[in-house]
């Protein structure tokens, strides 16, 4: 296959994982405001949808940023079988997810295809960056990632927790008829938490893209073409139409949702999704979304949340990287090592 072929390949399954996501993590965003019947299902598709598509577009870089500094692989075309591999593995997990109705993580599938993918390319981690461990925001490389992933979970579920507490004190005394204004409110926090998550997940295919073109000298490793952002914004909502039931089902059963807990994860996850793509912070955005339910379902009333829900969704999120990284080791060996015929395969 050509160089032009190789990276024509890559752009495809880099849509295709981003249509996954659409419909693995748009999944959760929408849960809450489905569950608490705050929205229709068909107000809130159009909601999420219309609003990731603007966070692909409007929300920045900082994250494509941080995707595409973790690999120091040589910018040369012995790359593009290597982001193939990650993507189709990634890929794989999605869809294997759908079918068992779990909400797992796309950015772990990413993640973990990726170093698998690497080290079956060069055979150890040699091309993986590391990098510096300094807070969310200071750290670099790889251990970026990683605190952003295993600290915003954490987050969310403190930030729901206090957000419950403060909101059922300052409602107290509140009637009935304050239902009908916390619904109305879910049309504000529903598109920032899309917002958020069309900002930070899309950039995670463009950030792979642009690896891909600069490897194959198309293009800047520092600068995303408009086609690339807009290409993965409009797949990503066509992946939010294709809502996966059962984890919709899922997430919104942690906790028998109200109005009131709707509005409040959404606000409260959407929140840390923005303020993570802003900064470049790739995070998982269904685990913030399910952690800060758990966290809002904690607050109010501990036996009340699916503990039995949260631990399945706990052993998906551990499962994730080291599977996809096995199947993304086997895509490369079996598939994409001999679909290159432009350069040799080892480093």
């Amino acid at each position: 296959m050509s160089i032009e072929g190789m990276v024509a390949l890559v752009v495809a399954l880099g849509l295709v994982f981003t249509y996954t996501n659409g419909f693995q993590d748009g999944s959760s965003v929408a849960a809450s405001a489905i569950a608490s019947r705050g929205l229709t299902r068909t107000q809130t598709i159009l909601l999420v949808s219309t609003f990731e598509l603007l966070g692909a577009l409007l929300g920045g870089s900082a994250v494509a940023g941080t995707i595409a500094n973790v690999s120091t692989w040589p910018a040369d075309p012995t790359l593009l079988p290597v982001l193939a591999s990650a993507l189709a593995a990634a890929i794989f997990w999605n869809y294997m997810t759908r079918l068992l109705g779990v909400p797992s993580s796309s950015t772990h599938a990413l993640i973990g295809g990726l170093l698998g993918a690497v080290l079956a390319g060069s055979g150890s981690f040699h091309y993986i960056q590391l990098g510096n461990v300094g807070g969310l925001v200071n750290a670099t490389g790889l251990s970026r990632i990683i605190i952003s992933l295993f600290m915003s979970p954490l987050c969310g579920f403190a930030v729901g927790y206090v957000v419950l507490i403060l909101s059922v004190l300052l409602l107290r005394r509140a009637s009935n008829e304050v239902n009908d204004l916390l619904k109305k409110a879910q049309w504000f926090a529903v598109p920032l938490l899309a917002f958020g998550h069309g900002a930070n997940d899309s950039q995670k295919t463009m950030g792979l893209i642009v690896l891909a073109l600069y490897s194959a000298g198309l293009g800047s490793r520092d600068q995303v073409p408009f086609w690339v952002r807009a290409l993965t914004g409009i797949t990503l909502a066509l992946g939010v139409v294709s809502l996966a039931p059962r984890i919709v089902k899922r997430v919104g059963g942690i906790y028998p949702m109200r109005p009131l807990h709707g509005l409040v994860a959404e606000a409260s996850s959407g929140l840390i999704v923005l303020i993570a793509s802003l900064t470049g912070g790739p995070l998982a955005a269904s685990q913030v979304i399910a952690s800060t339910v758990i966290g809002v379902g904690t607050a109010e009333r501990k036996k009340g949340v699916q503990w039995v829900i949260a631990r399945e969704m706990v052993r998906a999120w551990c499962l994730t990287i080291p599977s996809a990284g096995i199947v993304a080791f086997i895509f490369y060996s079996l598939i994409f090592r001999h679909l290159s015929n432009f350069a040799s395969v080892g480093h």
